[in-house]
């Protein structure tokens, strides 16, 4: 629950440690006489950086006043861009993050016109990928972790690579990619293994990352390592954090007697710890430990402890798992109003915890496929090349076979002998060129089996990484309605609610319910599509009474949703052969689509189209539209699950798929035209063979 701030902590201490020792600007360049007071300036705004940054910022503000102030040279660049390196960090640890960003440009800017490397650009990429981190900028963050980590590598500063090693894995621990986490964490302690900071660090990130697995007994192991080392740092505070962890992983083995020992050890570090914020999390694993061995009086009374004076719509994400043992505890005793509320702050937190986790999973899926595009670039480059290499191999053939023709011409007087000789050349050629083909037929092959091979990996990893969010997507749509059916149903049981609460939680109850009914109508009609096995009844009906319908079921599915929808009268009397309830199906997708992306003061219409080829049923919207380049994705069934939009307002992303392939069914062409910002346009087009009355139904939608 704590690793961050330990991870935090210790990369701070690493900084401090190694303060005093860059008190000039990067040593590129000897210091020219008369900057002794420029240095010394530096030198204490880092010295004061981690206890007091305003401090820091004054004095890295005059620094940079000192070197403007000197005549134009390089160490004189070099010396403003240190300064605002040092305002930039200041500025963010102040959270004044616009400011930070402007000073941190600059720098960036000034280090790089000189076009050298330096310590600085290393510094400068560490400090612009903590600002994008604290600001959600997760793709900045990724990329300039990386490009601190390789100029660090390329100075030969190892202690900084592992730093930045460090930092790439926290990004993926936020993403829950916890392989990947552990791998670079296990990079960054065997490049550097000097400091106990980093050590800790690592030891404590990795121990949680194995707990996510479930791998709770080498989690354990990691944390015993990482508590002898807060042991020799003679930090009470982090060896309390290394024994709270210790004390949960203990807890999630059915260890409880270990775990009981470790949390009363962090509480009594923590006696002398004025507002540390770790008593909290202490008193729910002992809390959970207590339940768990079935002392409920023990539990809620730990519980209390852990909550005194917090307010539970405030809480921050170290208390998401507390509350949920709080809800569990709270509800065991009876405690139903308090188990409510406990049970609304988890939910609460584990919604902004899966908007966190799903936005770093897109930043690093950006990231990944912009390297497979470099990749695919390096290959083409080396195709280009091989190409070249055989046109060479080609010519150089050809130049043979004329030196031969010239020699044959020059040897008259030696007739006899050069046409022997000749011949013997002709056949070596001969045989050569044969090789050089079938050399060349194999080489084309080979590049043709490889781009196969290559594209259809790049398909198939396409398609695990949509199932992955479909099936994290799903279980979210599930568990949310889920969480609020047996919540709410739990406290009804109890029968101690009013009359007007028990209306109120029923309500919900049988909204969740719906919810789930969408939901699972949904996956099988996809899977039913999919086997093939959907079948259309032919039905005589109105569009606009598909469209009427439509609306009434909109209606009781969300009756809140307080939009208005315009229906086109022509549709009254125009009249198709098609699946009555197949189609109502679709619009009903269509107007909750609509819906979910309009605002409530918004414009949804339901119009009809008549042309020589069918009739179209168009559903239009003026709300926040959809991006041109995701439109594609949108209809791709599982697609749409890594969507923001759809992401942003529930579902799992098969409405629109749905769609589409009963249009299809129908023997119709179903479009998607929108724009972000402009609204959306879904048009449901029936050929001519569907419409009955065709030459009466023109004529009505003309007038």
């Amino acid at each position: 629950m704590s690793r961050r701030a330990i991870f935090a902590l210790c990369i701070a201490a690493v900084m401090a440690a190694v303060a005093h020792a860059q008190h000039a600007p990067p040593a590129s360049d000897p210091m020219p006489p008369g900057w002794t007071g420029f240095a010394a300036r530096i030198g204490d705004a880092k010295a004061s950086m981690m206890a007091d940054p305003k401090a820091a910022l004054e004095k890295a503000r005059a620094a940079n006043a000192m070197a403007l102030a000197r005549p134009a040279s390089a160490y004189r660049s070099e010396a403003v861009a240190t300064s605002l390196w040092l305002e930039g960090e200041a500025l963010t640890r102040i959270n004044k993050i616009e400011d930070a960003k402007v000073a941190l440009d600059t720098a960036l800017k000034l280090a790089a016109a000189d076009g050298r490397i330096t310590r600085l650009d290393g510094d400068l990429a560490l400090s612009q990928g903590r600002l994008a981190d604290a600001t959600g900028n997760l793709t900045l963050a990724l990329e300039s972790y990386q490009r601190a980590h390789d100029i660090f590598a390329r100075l030969g500063i190892p202690r900084y690579q592992s730093i930045a090693l460090q930092c790439l894995g926290n990004i993926y621990d936020e993403a829950h990619d916890f392989k990947r986490e552990i791998d670079y964490y296990q990079q960054a302690s065997q490049i550097y293994s000097d400091d106990p900071a980093l050590a800790l660090s690592a030891d404590n990130n990795i121990g949680f990352a194995l707990q996510q697995l479930g791998r709770n007994d080498e989690a354990i192991d990691r944390f015993n390592k990482g508590l002898a080392i807060a042991k020799t740092l003679d930090s009470a505070f982090l060896e309390a954090k290394i024994l709270t962890n210790l004390a949960e992983a203990y807890a999630r083995a059915h260890r409880f007697v270990q775990a009981q020992s470790s949390a009363d050890s962090a509480l009594k570090l923590l006696a002398h710890q004025k507002d540390s914020g770790l008593a909290p999390e202490v008193w729910g694993i002992k809390a959970e430990v207590e339940y768990e061995r079935g002392d409920l009086a023990g539990a809620v009374a730990d519980m209390n402890r852990a909550f005194a004076g917090v307010d539970l719509k405030t809480t921050v994400a170290t208390f998401r798992d507390i509350h949920k043992f709080a809800y569990r505890i709270y509800a065991g005793a009876g405690n139903y109003p308090l188990a409510l509320q406990h049970l609304e702050a988890f939910k609460r937190l584990d919604d902004e915890g899966r908007t966190l986790t799903a936005s770093a999973n897109l930043a690093l899926l950006g990231a990944q496929f912009d390297f497979a595009n470099q990749k695919l670039e390096i290959e083409h480059l080396k195709s280009e090349q091989l190409k070249r290499d055989i046109s060479l191999r080609e010519s150089r053939a050809a130049m043979q076979r004329v030196a031969f023709a010239v020699v044959l011409l020059a040897g008259l007087a030696l007739i006899l002998w050069i046409s022997w000789r000749h011949m013997l050349v002709s056949r070596h050629g001969r045989e050569l060129a044969k090789t050089l083909g079938e050399r060349n037929v194999e080489i084309e092959r080979r590049i043709k089996v490889e781009a196969q091979l290559r594209l259809a990996m790049e398909a198939a990893e396409q398609a695990a990484r949509a199932k992955n969010h479909f099936l994290a997507n799903m279980s979210h749509e599930l568990r949310t309605p889920l969480n609020a059916i047996i919540g709410f149903s739990s406290l009804m049981m109890t029968g101690e609610l009013s009359p007007a609460k028990n209306q109120e939680y029923a309500t919900d109850v049988n909204a969740g319910g719906r919810k789930l009914l969408v939901i699972m109508n949904d996956i099988l009609d996809m899977a039913r599509i999919d086997a093939g096995a959907v079948t259309l009844d032919e039905d005589d009906v109105t569009l606009g009474e598909i469209a009427e319908q439509a609306v009434v079921a909109l209606e009781e599915e969300a009756p809140s949703h307080g939009r208005a929808i315009a229906i086109q009268d022509g549709g009254r009397t125009l009249r198709v052969r098609c699946d009555k309830a197949r189609l109502r199906q679709v619009v009903t997708h269509l107007l909750s689509n609509a819906v979910k992306f309009t605002k409530a003061d918004g414009r949804i219409e339901i119009a009809f189209e008549f042309d020589g080829d069918g009739v179209a049923f168009v559903v239009s919207d003026n709300g926040s539209g959809i991006p041109k380049e995701k439109l594609a994705l949108v209809l791709e069934p599982f697609g749409q699950a890594e969507h923001v939009y759809a992401r942003s307002h529930g579902g799992i992303g098969l409405g629109l798929p749905i769609v589409k392939s009963m249009v299809e069914l129908h023997g119709g062409v179903f479009t998607l035209s929108s724009e972000a910002g402009s609204g959306t346009v879904a048009r449901v087009h029936l050929p001519a063979s569907r419409i009955l009355s065709p030459n009466r139904e023109r004529a009505v939608l003309a007038s």
